[in-house]
């Protein structure tokens, strides 16, 4: 497919010359290395991210590659083996993205009211997806076409309300957030984020396997009021927890977890501030991160923007910045979004229809690196 041979010629950029095409804002600019430091250092380290393919050699950081170069490195694990340094970042130039397409059908009756996607950062062209209200605590990985992958239990996790999930950064390398946030009744005494070390294996043929967490409960402010919210915002960078949410009069608001992140002892959110996405979207129901951590992605269930931050910016910067409307497909119950790990391209979902069973989207960058 023509997006393999992009991803595979960028990849080969990165290894001979040591150059990303939209490193964090900068070419050749630190990234933080959790597979080789403790988490919040940095390093210089130009490590893989997919198998190499010219032919063997020594890597750009000094791992061998492969003789046969049929797979990862021997000196040093890829992402598919449980490297956990962070994958290259770009972003979409101009925010020039394509129209949406319909890239598979999500499995009806493992995903009838899909709330939440988010890309895996170990494992290539996965994606992790979850169910609104009514079901258990469990979520599942699915490929780039829709295809089942596994189920992950969570054993002796609650699941009132999961609205989102995310991947980012934690002690253990890379994490999947999952976000219990759900309050249509604005009833809810505690709201609760459960913290998954990454899986190394995933299944390939549908089977279930279980996953250790970690629950980081909170509250809202004393003196607000309770909120239903949709939205879970994790930043790979900086490994800030955020959570917008759904307003159905007047803009949503912006909550931090407080730092450091402490399992199973009650944090107060911190007020931030209202998002800058117009109201007029509609109530909103997903967002994400890029890999870079300057750009968000916002939708409502009709309408989805694009928010960008300078780099050198605080990212708290990027929840008052001017939005920009991006392409979103006609989805019966739109709730969920996340970028690809490359920045190129972003996937959306939906809750089933009523009558026919729904797609997954995704919409590519027409500003590909050639």
């Amino acid at each position: 497919m023509a997006r393999v041979s992009v991803h595979a010629f960028t990849t080969i950029l990165v290894v001979v010359f040591g150059l990303g095409f939209a490193a964090c804002g900068s070419s050749g600019s630190p990234r933080v290395d959790a597979g080789d430091d403790a988490i919040g250092t940095t390093d210089t380290d130009v490590e893989d991210a997919a198998p190499d393919n010219d032919g063997g050699g020594v890597d750009a950081d000094g791992g061998t590659e492969d003789a046969a170069d049929a797979g990862p490195d021997t000196a040093e694990p890829d992402a598919a083996d449980g490297d956990v340094s962070p994958p290259l970042c770009g972003v979409c130039a101009a925010a020039d993205w394509g129209t949406p397409s319909p890239v598979g059908t999500i499995p009806a009756s493992q995903l009838p009211e899909l709330s939440g996607l988010a890309s895996s950062y170990v494992h290539p062209h996965t994606l992790y997806a979850h169910n609104d209200s009514g079901d258990y605590a469990r979520f599942f990985a699915i490929d780039e076409s829709a295809r089942l992958l596994g189920q992950i239990d969570l054993p002796g996790a609650t699941s009132i309300d999961w609205e989102d999930i995310a991947v980012g950064r934690c002690p253990s390398g890379w994490c999947v957030f999952v976000a219990d946030i759900g309050d249509n009744d604005l009833n809810r005494t505690e709201c609760a984020i459960y913290r998954v070390p990454e899986p190394e294996a995933l299944p390939t043929n549908g089977s279930t396997i279980t996953a250790s967490f970690e629950r980081l409960p909170f509250v809202y402010p004393p003196a607000d009021v309770p909120h239903n919210a949709e939205t879970l915002l994790v930043d790979p960078q900086s490994q800030r927890i955020f959570i917008v949410t759904k307003e159905t009069t007047g803009p949503s608001r912006v909550y931090e977890l407080p730092t450091p992140v402490t399992p199973n002892v009650k944090a107060t959110l911190v007020f931030i501030g209202t998002l800058s996405v117009p109201v007029t979207a509609g109530p909103i129901t997903g967002g994400a991160f890029n890999t870079c951590g300057d750009h968000i992605l916002i939708r409502s269930k009709t309408a989805m923007f694009e928010l960008a931050r300078s780099p050198s910016d605080d990212v708290v910067s990027i929840f008052s910045a001017t939005p920009v409307a991006v392409p979103l497909a006609v989805e019966p119950q739109g709730e969920a979004v996340t970028y690809a790990p490359d920045g190129q391209r972003y996937f959306t979902a939906s809750e089933q229809g009523e009558t026919t069973p729904v797609a997954l989207n995704a919409v590519d960058c027409r500003n590909l690196p050639r």
